[in-house]
Order: C-alpha cells, then structure tokens, then sequence
C-alpha cells in the first residue's frame, strides 16, 4: 500500500487534476499534517488514498473516521467549505421539526405527476472508525449493535434484517427485483477502503411494507431511506424521523462536530446528511431552454431516476434538495417542498392542457420567420374551420395531430397522424403537407412489391470489403387496429405489446431471438443493448409533445435475433420499427432477411395500416408510403470532398447524412448513403435506387482515389 509520501508526489506532480483534494492539499498543509493519527488510528494516507489513485475524483478525500474532520481539520474544512459553497462552517443543531404540525401533506393528491417520495439520511456511530481504519472484527460488533436497535422498532417500522454475507439466493433475487441490494462497484470508494472485508458487517434492513429500508455499512455505517409511491411527503418524512429517534433511544449514539453537523464518511454528504427527493414527471419543464436556472434559483437539483449523471426516463426527473449543510434537516426538507411545488405550478403552466383554439391563435399568429413548418404553411383558415371539430373512430382530434407544431413553432414538418383514420378524416391538411413533404403532385402509391427474393439484380455492393462498412434496411409498420400514440392508451399499448410478442414467437431460423421489454430491464441487459446501440430513448421534444412518450416505459421493448443482424423496435415512435443489417455491402442478404421478417410477421395475423394511394401509414407523415430507408455507412472522403457532392448525390436520389443520424457530421470520411424517396415508388424500386446511387458513389469515388494517387 503506497505511503503518504508516495500519495501526495502523485497529487502533487498531476497537473490536470481537478478534485478539490488537489485544490485545497497546499504543500504547507500537507507537511502539517502527514505525520498526524486520530485516536482510531487513522491517517492522512488514509483520507486521501483514494483521491490521490484516483485522479480524476471530484472531491478526493474521505475521512478516516469522525475525529479525522478535527486532527485533519485544515484541510477538510476547507473542501467542505469549497464544496457546500459556504464562507463559514456554523451548521445549526439538529431540528426536525414538529412532527404534528408539518407545513406539507401530499404534494400531489392528483398522482399526475409525483411517481414517488424519498428522504434518506447517512448516519455514523461515534464510537467506530470509518471505513479505511476499521478492522473485521470492528465492523462485524458495529452491526451487531445495529441489529439491536432494529429490534426496538415497532408498527409500520418492524421488519426483518438481511446480512449479506451468506444471503440466499432467494432474498437475494427478491432484493434486486425491490431495488434494495447494494453492490461493490465503485472504484473512488473501494480505493477509499469502503469495501474492505466485503461482505461481512453488512447487511440490509426493511419493514414489512417495504417502505422504510436501512443500509448497514454500504458507504456510511448507516443508511436509512423513508419512501413510498406518489407524493406523500408528510408521510414519508414523518416516518424517517420516528425510526431516528427509535435507534437514537435504543442507545445508539452519532458522530457530530460542532458547525459541521452529522459526520459522514464523504465530507460531500455531512451537515443534516439529509437527501429529500421525488421523481416527477416534468417534460414541458424540463425541455425549456431555462429548466436548469430554474432549478438552481430553487435550491433544487435535477438529475435521472437512475442517479446522478443518468439522462430523464419518460420527462421523468428526480429532484432533490441541493443544500446539505447551513440549515436544519426540517428546512432542507421545506425547501425542497418549496421547490418541488414551484416546478409543479410550472409544468402545469406549461403543459396548460391547451385546447385547439389556443394551438390555433398560437400557430396562426406565428409570423413566417418565426414558423416555417408544412403544417403552418397548409393549415389555412378555411381548412382549421373545416376540421377543428371532426374527430376518428379512435377519438383523435386535430388538436392531437397538430399540438406537437404548434407547441414547437421551429418544427420542420409540425403534423402528426393521431392514429391510421387520421389520414382520411383530416385528409385535406395531411394530404397538403405529404405532397409538399415529398416532393409529389399526387398520391397516387403503387400497391407494395418487396420483388422476387430469387431474382434480385443486387447481393454484395462492395465484395471487396474497402469501403461499405454495414448495410441496414428498415421499415416502419403500424398495427390496423390500434390508434398512434396521442390516443393510445396504457392498457392498449400493453395489449399491442403483447400482439407483437406473439407474432415473434413465429420467427425461426436466423430470425429467431428475444424479446426485452424496457419496463422492469435488467441493469445487465440494458447496458448490453447500448454497447450494441440498440436501445431507443426518449429525448425528442417534438415527439415527447406529440405524445410519443406517454406512459413510458410500459409496453416498449426491443426484439432482436441471436445474431443481432435483425431488430425490432415495439411502441419506439411507430408501433413497429423492422430492421434488418449486417457488417459488409451486402444488400441482398440484409434486404431477403427484412422480407422474410415482415412476411413472418403477417402471417403470423398482424394487419398493418394502408391507405390507397398513400401506402403503409405511420405516425410522422413524412415516412409513409413504402417506409423504408436502405442505407450503408461507406468511405467516400474524396467523393464528399468534391464542391458538387450535394448535387451528385441529388441526382441518384440518395441522401447522404452523418452516421449518427440526419444534421450530424461525417467521421473519417464515413457517410450514411440511404434512397431519398419513399413515396411514389415500390419497396423493391426504393432498394434498387438506393442500390444503383450506391453504385454509382462507389464507382466515383474509385475514380478519384486513381487520379489522387497519380
């Protein structure tokens, strides 16, 4: 184990080092302290092993134990001063508050919005080290200690207490399945010497309800959670507080220093060591250019429901008191009661439930710089007057169609079907914005003709491997009998799934595979299926106020076979999304795959949505008619060097486009070529336009690669 002299040259010569441990560690101060040990034993060495090993740390430092934040003092004060983002350290008594007369109830008795509550608060014994100093022997006695104050509680608050050494498989599983079990997996932590001698002295306690939960030596000595479903808060806090003063009566006693409050083993989570959070469902707040200011004049922070750093699921966002230290642990709940309810008002506000006349006046009132969309341009007068109070078989409005548009004025398109019917009740708009969109002047789509898989003019575009990289090909397909997500319900979004899933029990061969719905994935397997860059998400704001993310996850998922050459997205933004690819150029076998697919699919009894003249119907007008985008990722960096490349590709109707999707950038030369029409023209003609632009790119750029080398 490196010695203090040792750590602190690391620290010391790493000038891209960033952690407040670097910041605050003066040469002076380390000389002052490195020969110093707290009367557990603990030493410099062990307060900053892991910041030191670990260079790329916020913080940087931990304390060895409780009496480290006075012997090691000059330096802790001074990133917790740095980090709390206070002048003085003079954080007031403990203070809950009259339980009887708290100033909050539920935060949300409509359940529209609150999903659940939690407050938690980190706890230390006074009379034990903290991790880096603590030996086997002490921490399995700590627990032991713990186990007795467990027994003291009563009501609501008895359970039952799980160690996790030698834990059974069964409680194990059921842990997980609960979301209680915690794990050894942090490396800034285990350098810090948080997990020596896992997993002994550690263990999990929950009530029966499954609403009140203690970590027993996770990071802290303790851990303990209140937590329920919907916005209770008053409940929530009100039961923390009796289980405190439960274990503070059982005998059990905890680290405190004068101005610093509760001690924990990060100086980041001392003062009230207080955590109170709700996942709320915000999408409107959180898309506005101003969502973190916003949040930031509240004290409040924002952050995914998987922890900090995660992205929003479902404009679903966990918010939480900012402030740990520099006030009571009943006005730090306050303050995120404050601050949770102001971003109530506001999504309310926003979301404002705004009727068709509203959408109107504001799409009518839009100027043309302001608004450039298909949908401002073809919605005329006479045409709002026509359809504004129609309505389809599935209840779609017009208002469903167009609210996306309206409420996004720099939209590029601004309509959405609400469902298969839309496409003929609101014809006189949506016809207007297909024509314009894809460049006909009428509609007139052929019947689908996928061609003869036997005689097809196409197979390996590139044999010899140097310049397409993969080939994809995919469709979108909706369901007949189901409406587009601004009328779909939560339950026939489940029963579409579950449609779905039985049509791909009929694939076989190398269509075989498994289907994974994304409420309720695994952690292993959703990380599996980004290293893959096959899970979806929902990040599209002009999607997410079309509807598009109503209810997520629930009866979303992602179908691909065992040798993950053929994907299907469920309930993604069209009810299906077919996608067949593989490495390489060739096109005949991706294309055969897609078709065996989509016929599999068909007979197997799924009916996908048509209209004469149109062809399959999706969500966004600007996909249907044949639905499908053939595409490879191919190296053409002189071709797309060339001042006509644009109109080169124009006249093959290819589009070319990053590979990371439309408005992206190239890398290395690399371009998505895919066929520009969609409409007009067969499945197979699409295939074979996309093919012969291919070609033809293929061929130019061989040309040019000659004569630079000449």
């Amino acid at each position: 184990m490196a010695s203090v002299e040792e750590l602190w040259a690391k620290l010391d010569g790493a000038a891209d080092c960033k952690s407040l441990l670097k910041n605050n560690l003066t040469k002076e101060r380390y000389e002052a302290l490195k020969d110093k040990k707290t009367k557990f034993g603990g030493t410099l060495a062990d307060c900053i092993r892991s910041g030191c090993m670990n260079l790329d740390s916020g913080v940087g430092i931990y304390a060895c134990d409780p009496e480290a934040y006075t012997v090691f003092a000059d330096v802790l004060d001074a990133v917790i001063k740095e980090y709390h983002k206070v002048p003085e350290l003079k954080h007031p008594e403990p203070e809950m508050g009259d339980l009887d007369k708290l100033n909050f109830g539920d935060l949300d008795p409509s359940g529209e919005y609150i999903v659940s509550t939690r407050v938690r608060v980190g706890r230390s014994h006074d009379s034990y080290g903290f991790p880096p100093v603590l030996t086997k022997q002490e921490r399995l006695k700590m627990e032991e200690d713990t186990k007795a104050a467990f027994e003291k509680f009563t009501g609501e608050l008895a359970g039952k207490y799980f160690p996790l050494e030698g834990m059974s498989k069964e409680d194990q599983k059921q842990m997980t399945e609960d979301h209680f079990l915690f794990k050894d997996d942090d490396r800034f932590l285990r350098d810090a010497g948080g997990y020596n001698d896992w997993c002994s002295g550690r263990g999990i306690f929950f009530n029966t309800a499954k609403n009140f939960l203690v970590w027993v030596n996770e990071e802290d000595h303790l851990r303990l959670i209140s937590m329920q479903k919907g916005g209770d808060l008053a409940a929530v806090y009100k039961r923390l507080v009796v289980a405190i003063n439960t274990m503070t009566a059982s005998g059990l006693s905890f680290a405190k220093r004068d101005g610093l409050g509760y001690l924990t083993f990060c100086p980041s989570n001392l003062g009230t060591a207080l955590r109170a959070s709700v996942h709320m469902k915000i999408p409107n707040l959180a898309a506005s250019p101003d969502f973190k200011s916003f949040c930031d004049n509240l004290n409040i922070q924002a952050r995914g429901i998987h922890g900090e750093h995660t992205e929003s699921v479902g404009g679903v966002y966990d918010l939480s008191n900012k402030r740990r230290l520099g006030l009571t642990e009943y006005q730090a709940v306050e303050e995120m009661r404050v601050g949770v309810e102001a971003c109530l008002a506001k999504e309310k506000e926003l979301t404002g439930n705004a009727d068709l006349q509203e959408l109107w006046t504001r799409l009518s009132g839009a100027s043309s710089d302001t608004c450039k969309s298909l949908l401002k341009k073809n919605l005329t007068q006479a045409r709002f007057d026509a359809l504004k109070d129609k309505k389809t078989k599935f209840g779609g409005t017009l208002a469903d169609c167009i609210r996306s548009g309206c409420k996004n004025l720099e939209s590029g398109v601004g309509i959405y079907a609400c469902d298969p019917e839309g496409y003929t009740v609101f014809a006189d708009v949506l016809d207007a914005v297909i024509k314009d969109y894809h460049k006909v002047e009428k509609l007139d789509h052929p019947e689908p003709d996928m061609g003869e898989l036997d005689k097809l003019q196409f197979a390996d575009l590139d044999p010899s491997g140097d310049y397409i990289l993969s080939t994809r090909v995919r469709v979108g397909r909706s369901h007949d009998s189901y409406g587009f997500p601004p009328v779909l319900t939560k339950e026939q979004r489940l029963k579409m799934e579950e449609d779905t899933k039985a049509a791909f029990e009929k694939f076989t061969g190398e269509l075989a595979g498994k289907y994974y719905p994304l409420d309720g994935m695994k952690p292993e397997d959703q990380k599996q299926l980004v290293e893959d860059h096959f899970l979806f998400k929902d990040d599209d704001r002009f999607l997410r106020d079309a509807s598009g993310y109503d209810d997520w996850p629930s009866g979303r998922g992602i179908f691909h076979n065992n040798d993950k050459t053929f994907l299907v997205w469920v309930n993604e933004e069209d009810h299906l999304r077919l996608i067949s690819m593989q490495k390489g150029g060739d096109l005949g076998a991706v294309y055969r795959r897609l078709v065996n697919a989509i016929t599999t699919m068909q007979g197997s009894g799924l009916s996908f949505a048509k209209r004469k003249g149109l062809g399959y119907l999706t969500f966004c007008p600007s996909n249907l008619g044949t639905a499908l985008r053939a595409s490879v990722h191919m190296k053409i960096p002189n071709l797309a060097a060339q001042p006509d490349f644009k109109e080169f590709c124009e006249k093959l109707n290819i589009q070319p486009r990053g590979i990371h999707g439309e408005h992206t950038e190239s890398v290395g030369g690399v371009y998505d070529l895919s066929n520009k029409r969609r409409l007009g023209l067969t499945e197979f003609q699409a295939v074979e336009e996309m093919r012969a632009g291919v070609e033809a790119c293929l061929k130019k750029e061989k040309e040019l690669e000659a004569a630079a080398k000449k």
